[in-house]
């Protein structure tokens, strides 16, 4: 899978997760690559869904001051039906299947414990459902938002200009 893509590209990869408001122009100036070729370069990416661009929002900043991991034994058979209801719900965060004692988590944010006991209630009365266990997170270490693609091997040796 890591063959998909080129040292070069993982090297801006890596600079716009670090920093996803650079400009063509501070890539190209950063890299010593042209301006055209990063332009494609990160063009084509996007194109390929390799990488995509998104607004992260402070949950805790807008209220939303309760984290938590919410793990369900289910019914498999129901997986794909489960799976769906429970990511359609705005309070999931992420969600994946598992192997071992539980068979789907779900981290959720809420503004409240109220606003959790009634997800916990909706989530229960889902058909195939079997039981769930609920773990407050009261706090993250390291968000999955954190995670910084690996410094590519044989990367460019490169001395950042003007930065």
């Amino acid at each position: 899978m890591s063959r998909l893509v080129s040292s070069t590209d993982r090297l801006l990869i890596r600079l716009l997760q670090q920093n996803a408001r650079m400009s063509f122009a501070e890539l190209s100036r950063v890299t010593r690559i042209p301006e055209s070729t990063v332009r494609r370069r990160v063009e084509r990416l996007q194109d390929r869904n390799i990488i995509r661009f998104a607004m992260i929002a402070d949950a805790e900043q807008l209220g939303y001051d309760i984290s938590a991991l919410i793990a369900l034994r289910i019914d498999i058979a129901r997986l794909d039906e489960i799976g769906e209801l429970v990511t359609n719900r705005n309070e999931v965060v992420f969600a994946s299947f598992l192997t071992g004692g539980y068979d789907i988590v779900a981290q959720v944010l809420v503004e409240s414990q109220t606003a959790l006991v009634d997800l916990l209630k909706d989530i229960a009365a889902i058909e195939g459902v079997r039981s769930s266990e609920t773990f407050l997170m009261p706090r993250i270490l390291k968000p999955m938002t954190a995670w910084v693609i690996p410094e590519p091997e044989g990367a460019l040796d490169l001395e950042p200009i003007g930065v």
